[in-house]
């Protein structure tokens, strides 16, 4: 069973790549111990950490802290990487593929999502379950229009329905979206919000993903997967409790997508 596992990552990792590599990805692969900041820190806390002759170092715990590194300290022109290989988390090594996408068009970030629901649907004969979408952005036009302060920012992340009821009362158009059924709140959102830009990149993806069957599920009280985050993100599922796909975008210009292949029902 152990070798069967080993053998379908292996395999997993090299169509992966073969991917990537046909689709003008640059593919990269770097040592598992690398310089550490500070910076690194607030965004992995489980990252272990070792110093050698006064220098920090830390055990790679995410691909995408690392690749970002990688591409401002050499001054790349190339725009999109891909990887394959380990990261450590909380003692434990866990194997992840993904892109990072630099200064990426909305054109190109749909186009990649789609790539890699296509290999998985196509190479793995998987169908998608379900995918749910989010940006912290469509939180704020609410906060801005109907003048909320922050709290209600923490009663949306907490998904703390009766306080939210108490403080907005139930006919206010924000309880009334997170108290709805969360299939139904990508349409109350766009009688809002339709004509901006976030919810037209959203119109988009889900018309992108028809094709794919899977339930589509605007929550506006998702929280990113990752601490970075800052724009739109995602998770796709199998029919299975943990996303295979995640994704989002983060330092204002760049987007990623990391494979789940621990628990994402794949291998």
């Amino acid at each position: 069973m152990q070798n069967d596992l080993v053998i379908r990552r292996l395999e997993f990792a090299l169509d992966y790549t073969r991917l990537l590599d046909d689709e003008k990805y640059r593919l990269v692969d770097m040592n598992m111990v690398e310089p550490f900041t500070i910076e690194d820190k607030r965004h992995h806390p489980s990252a272990i950490i070792l110093e050698r002759n006064e220098q920090l170092f830390s055990i790679r715990s995410d691909w995408t802290r690392s690749l970002l590194n990688y591409s401002e300290n050499y001054h790349l022109d190339q725009r999109f990487f891909g990887y394959f290989g380990p990261v450590v988390r909380d003692y434990a090594t866990v194997h992840q593929a993904g892109v990072e996408l630099y200064r990426p068009s909305n054109d190109e970030i749909l186009e990649s999502i789609d790539m890699h629901l296509s290999f998985i649907t196509d190479r793995y004969a998987q169908s998608f379950h379900s995918i749910v979408v989010n940006d912290d952005a469509l939180l704020d036009l609410y906060l801005s229009k109907y003048g909320l302060d922050g709290d209600i920012r923490h009663l949306v992340h907490e998904k703390n329905l009766s306080e939210l009821r108490k403080c907005l009362g139930v006919e206010h158009p924000l309880y009334a979206l997170l108290s709805a059924k969360v299939s139904d709140q990508i349409d109350l959102v766009n009688e809002e919000f339709a004509e901006h830009d976030i919810m037209r990149f959203i119109a988009r993806l889900r018309q992108t993903l028809e094709k794919y069957g899977m339930k589509f599920m605007l929550d506006l009280s998702f929280r990113s997967p990752q601490s970075y985050y800052n724009g739109f993100y995602f998770q796709a599922f199998l029919d299975h409790d943990h996303p295979l796909l995640s994704g989002g975008e983060y330092n204002s210009s760049a987007f990623g997508i990391a494979v789940n292949l621990s628990d994402g029902g794949l291998l």
